[in-house]
Parts: C-alpha cells; sequence; structure tokens
C-alpha cells in the first residue's frame, strides 16, 4: 500500500505548538532584560526591522497621498468614464455568417448572443484577421490549444 503524502498544516500546527512554551519563556526573558535596560528595544532585530517597515508604508501613503493632492483636477467640459463599448459579433451558423454590432457593459463576455438574421444563439464576438487572405475582414476566432485562429485562413490571431 503506498504511503499517505504527510498533512504540511498539521506538521507546522504540530511545530507550533512544541515552541510555544520555548518562545514565551525567552520572550519573558527579553521583557526582563528590557525593563532592566530600555535601549533593548531598538537593539532588537525584529521589533527595529518592524518599525523600518512601518515607516515606509507610512512614507509611501504619504507620498501617493501628496502627488494625488498636487495632481490638477480634469477640466470643466471633461465628460465621465466610459462604462459600455460597441463589440463586433459574428454568426457562427454556416447558413448565416451575419455580421452585426451590440452594444454592451464593458466586460461583456456572455456569448454567444442571440443574431438577428437567424435568431439563433450562435453570435461570437469577432476579431479582425489582418492576414493576405482575409485583409482585414470580422472573423470568429476558433479556439486551439489557447491560441486564436481565424477559421478562413488558420492564421492565428
Amino acid at each position: 500500500m503506498a504511503q499517505e503524502d504527510p498533512n504540511r498544516l498539521t506538521e507546522w500546527v504540530g511545530l507550533v505548538r512544541a515552541q510555544v512554551p520555548v518562545v514565551r519563556q525567552r520572550f519573558e526573558e527579553w521583557l526582563t532584560a528590557v525593563r532592566e535596560e530600555p535601549a533593548l528595544i531598538w537593539e532588537t532585530a525584529a521589533v527595529r526591522y518592524t518599525a523600518y517597515s512601518l515607516g515606509a508604508v507610512l512614507l509611501v501613503l504619504a507620498a501617493s497621498w501628496t502627488a494625488r493632492g498636487l495632481a490638477p483636477p480634469p477640466p470643466a467640459n471633461a465628460k465621465p468614464g466610459a462604462t459600455t463599448a460597441d463589440f463586433h459579433v459574428i454568426c457562427t451558423s454556416p447558413k448565416c455568417g451575419h455580421h452585426f454590432v451590440i452594444h454592451r457593459e464593458l466586460g461583456f463576455h456572455r456569448f454567444p448572443v442571440e443574431c438577428p438574421a437567424c435568431r439563433g444563439k450562435t453570435g461570437m464576438q469577432g476579431r479582425r484577421c489582418y492576414s493576405p487572405t482575409c485583409q482585414g475582414r470580422w472573423v470568429a476566432p476558433q479556439n486551439r490549444d489557447d491560441v486564436l485562429y481565424c477559421p478562413i485562413c488558420g492564421s492565428p490571431l
């Protein structure tokens, strides 16, 4: 019978439980030494590196807030960012092949959609094929090995 792989989480929990009494004892010893000599706080590497890290995070936050405050406001006639887009769609039905455009929210990915010509749910997002054969024609790409190919000429898109 094959041996089971060890559970790493269980091993880590066991190691932590075994170290808790030792860590607690060392922390109490360190705390006693710090009470006698307060300069030991800064001489402890963990405390010093934690302070440096917090200082660096605060410095980055202050710099980003300052940069955001110094950035000029947008022009008064600026329009809000786009939330919708036009998608070129190709019907994948061999009898139809209709090319049409739909207007949906950004990031729309619920394909296939209904083709207005054949009323079938065969509309897939189109891509342009710039091969010498297709010369910029809109096609419904085919996925082979995670690479999109033109169904007409077979070139990668």
